[in-house]
C-alpha cells in the first residue's frame, strides 16, 4: 500500500501534465531531454537488478557480495538508477508547469531520493553488509572504492 502511493507521489507530474490544457512548445526539447534521463535510468536500473539476480542465482555466490558490472562502479546501482528515472520523468513534464506552484512537484523525486539516501534504502543495506561481511577485508575495501551511489564519485 505504501509503495502504491509512494509510485503515485512521483507521478503527480505526469498526472498533471496529462491534465494540462497547453504546452510550452518552446521547451520541448526539456521534455525529450527528460525522456532521455528516464530512459537512462530505467535501464541502469533495469541492468542493475539483472545483474544482482544472475549473480544471485549462481551457487558459487552464495553469501558473496557483488563487486562485477554496474556493482563495480556504484554499491547502489539500482538506486542510482531509480533516483535518475523519476527525475527524468518530472523533467519531461516541464513543458506543461503552468504556474510557479507547479515547480513545487520537484519534491516528488527529491523524497523518494531522500528516503532511499537516508532512510530505508542505502541506510538498511549498509547495516546488512557490515553485519554480514564487516570482518571481510575485500568488502572493506569494496566498501572504500567504489562509490555509494553515484557510480565513479565520492
Amino acid at each position: 500500500m505504501i509503495q502504491g502511493c509512494w509510485v503515485y507521489l512521483n507521478m503527480l507530474p505526469s498526472l498533471y501534465a496529462f491534465a494540462a490544457k497547453e504546452v510550452k512548445t518552446e521547451l520541448i526539447p526539456i521534455s525529450v531531454a527528460g525522456w532521455v534521463i528516464f530512459l537512462f535510468g530505467l535501464i541502469f536500473e533495469t541492468v542493475a537488478d539483472y545483474q544482482k539476480t544472475v549473480f544471485r542465482q549462481n551457487p558459487e555466490n552464495k553469501n558473496k557480495f557483488i563487486t562485477t558490472g554496474l556493482w563495480s562502479i556504484s554499491r547502489h546501482p539500482n538506486y542510482f538508477g531509480e533516483i535518475v528515472l523519476w527525475y527524468g520523468l518530472l523533467i519531461s513534464v516541464i513543458p506543461f508547469f503552468q504556474s510557479a506552484l507547479t515547480a513545487l512537484f520537484v519534491l516528488c523525486p527529491t523524497l523518494t531520493a531522500l528516503q532511499i539516501i537516508f532512510l530505508s534504502g542505502i541506510p538498511k543495506l549498509r547495516k546488512a553488509g557490515l553485519e554480514k561481511w564487516g570482518n571481510d577485508p575485500e568488502y572493506m575495501a569494496y566498501i572504500k572504492s567504489t562509490s555509494t551511489l553515484i557510480p565513479w564519485c565520492c
